[in-house]
């Protein structure tokens, strides 16, 4: 078994002082079996390893990355569907070119985050079901091979109400993934996406026609069948004990963020604040073409990558490469991804 120090942040940092940290996590593809990680200095995670699952701590928390699916997605080119038409087109392909990525060719990584508190078991969204074709779709399927049967989720938290979050609220037969779960969303998420307009206001945001056409029916889909178990919260607010949400409105009207925290230990999770690895980190002002706010979406990914890289918080980001955990770093005027080591 391995043995992990604590993640170093500021709060660790002014109650240690100075204590040092390894940060729990991986960096690597779906189809290699996950290796343990532990989040303290106690023993690593003691849960089965399993194709597409990541099993690592939150001070008393397990947690997991698990994969919903992921890999190249012809459909989403990194310019402009990551970065919006007014990037410099050539200064964003030779980025990815320059960390030996495609020049026009995204990744559609979807990483979960799970955790059992002990009292609560908590997937923060539910990916995208088939609505990404044979890139996701995988999420109930690996909560069960990691020991959460989704019978057992007992809550389950919403970010936003895009496709990709949403989309596995209800399974190919119409039945819910998730029976026995409440779900949480913010309060403005929800009331923008259940409003009569909200079709005249994705067009009035510059929503693509043909985002438009898939986020609607999968919107209205998913959010009807929960419509009777739907608990609606403030940005700020604790959800459970240890999962508190955070405002990183722009990207939808209501978007949050999380944090998970336990003991002296936190994770953020950053869901879709960022989406690209490399030009979200380097040009934080460019905006991808799903913000539906340009302007307060920007604003709102350069002040939290300002609090991560300050606060050296374990940072979980949705749309990452597998496992999609690491610490954001600051780098020129910018930052950079720098993605937490393997533990085996």
């Amino acid at each position: 078994m391995h043995t992990i120090l604590p993640i170093l942040n500021r709060r660790t940092l002014l109650r240690t002082s100075g204590a040092l940290a390894l940060a729990a996590g991986a960096a690597t593809v779906s189809t290699i079996l996950p290796g343990l990680a532990g989040g303290t200095a106690a023993e690593a995670s003691p849960a089965t390893p399993a194709v597409g699952v990541y099993p690592f701590m939150i001070g008393a928390f397990q947690t997991y990355s698990v994969s919903d699916g992921g890999g190249p997605a012809p459909n989403f080119p990194v310019y402009p569907v990551f970065t919006g038409p007014a990037a410099p087109k050539e200064e964003v392909e030779a980025l990815p070119e320059s960390h030996f990525l495609p020049r026009d060719l995204a990744r559609g990584d979807i990483n979960n985050l799970p955790i059992d508190t002990g009292k609560n078991r908590v997937p923060f969204d539910t990916g995208a079901a088939g609505l990404m074709g044979p890139l996701g779709g995988h999420l109930p399927s690996r909560l069960a091979a990691a020991g959460l049967d989704p019978s057992t989720i007992d809550t389950v938290v919403l970010s936003h109400g895009h496709f990709d979050h949403i989309g596995g609220i209800l399974s190919a037969e119409g039945k819910l993934n998730y029976p026995n779960a409440t779900c949480v969303m913010a309060e403005d998420e929800w009331a923008f996406w259940a409003a009569d307009d909200v079709e005249a206001k994705l067009v009035a945001a510059g929503v693509p026609d043909g985002l438009r056409s898939v986020l609607l029916p999968a919107a209205r889909a998913n959010l009807a069948a929960i419509k009777d178990k739907i608990t609606l919260v403030k940005a700020g607010v604790d959800v459970v004990p240890g999962v508190s949400t955070v405002a990183t409105h722009g990207h939808t009207p209501g978007h949050v963020a999380f944090r998970v925290s336990s003991g002296d230990l936190e994770l953020t999770n950053i869901v879709d604040v960022v989406h690209d690895y490399v030009t979200g980190m380097a040009h934080p002002e460019w905006t991808p073409t799903a913000d539906q706010d340009p302007g307060q979406a920007a604003a709102t990914r350069a002040k939290l990558l300002d609090q991560s890289a300050t606060d050296r918080t374990l940072t979980m980001a949705y749309h990452f490469p597998f496992p999609g955990l690491g610490h954001v770093a600051r780098k020129h005027s910018a930052y950079e991804w720098v993605p937490a080591p393997w533990v085996w």
